[in-house]
């Protein structure tokens, strides 16, 4: 597998799915997902659907997942198996907030090798490969920079992202638990409502660390990977709903603080800066 060659093909779909987004903002139409407060527009169902039909005339063995349209490709038991979020950000997309890019992750089984994340409004695109640090281009002209998170600042000088899956509602305790701490131990906690949006903060030493809360893997596995490359570490709790990545000094100091790499029952009744929300 030539993962240079495919980090060329998601670099150029990401891009192109990107500049869509931007030019169809004003006549983008909005329709509810699910039975939650997701959205969708036509934007997210026609950049999945050029970046599939792409992948699919490239490597027509490889499986595929999109955000929209699901298991699509060769299949779930393929050895490689692509993740899309095509419009990363819909709710700030509608909003008019120029707070959403695209997302697209290739996976050895369950194993991130490739990434790119592209920030559409700015035209800044992040990508990584395996074992081969992380990079940032401006526009398809700019020399790749590699990427370095930089030194840590302590907690209370550092803004934190937080983001959570859709299905994760106002009640979950744990949430709830985990945000207060976060609230009262840290400058800031940063809820951009993209993901997309946190990786490029965090890769470029403006943010600490990203916190994620049972979200989906579309947006949150190639971004982790880029992070990783980038000289970052990466922490998970027990029951893999929790993960804590950014630079190395931050997540041990969060690892502290909520507890991630003990049992949840630890978190919550061990350490006594992260309580349980009063029902």
């Amino acid at each position: 597998m030539d993962l240079r060659s495919a980090a060329e093909l998601a670099i150029t779909l990401a891009r192109q799915a990107g500049d869509f987004a931007v030019v169809e903002h004003d006549t983008a139409r909005i329709e509810a997902k699910g039975t939650g407060s997701d959205l969708v527009t036509h934007v997210d169902r026609e950049a999945e659907r050029r970046i599939v039909a792409a992948l699919r005339e490239h490597y027509p063995e490889h499986a595929i997942l999109g955000e929209e349209e699901g298991e699509q490709g060769a299949g779930s038991g393929a050895r490689y198996g692509w993740l899309i979020d095509p419009l990363d950000g819909t709710n700030n997309y509608v909003l008019g907030l120029d707070v959403y890019g695209v997302c697209i992750t290739l996976c050895d089984g369950e194993r991130p090798v490739m990434a790119v994340v592209h920030d559409s409004p700015r035209r800044r695109t992040f990508w990584a490969i395996a074992g081969q640090g992380a990079w940032l281009s401006h526009g398809e002209a700019d020399e790749p920079r590699r990427l370095d998170l930089g030194a840590a600042e302590p907690l209370d000088r550092t803004t934190i992202a937080f983001t959570q899956g859709y299905d994760t509602g106002h009640d979950d305790e744990w949430r709830n638990a985990l945000f207060a701490a976060l609230e009262r131990g840290t400058k800031r906690v940063l809820r951009s409502w993209a993901p997309s949006s946190d990786w490029g903060l965090l890769a470029t030493g403006h943010l600490g660390a990203t916190v994620a809360y049972r979200h989906e893997i579309w947006d949150r596995v190639g971004g982790t990977l880029i992070i990783v490359e980038a000289g970052g570490e990466l922490r998970t709790d027990l029951t893999g709903e929790l993960i804590v990545v950014g630079k190395p000094q931050t997540v041990r100091e969060l690892d502290a603080l909520l507890g991630v790499t003990g049992s949840r029952a630890d978190a919550t009744s061990r350490n006594p800066r992260v309580e349980p929300a009063a029902r």
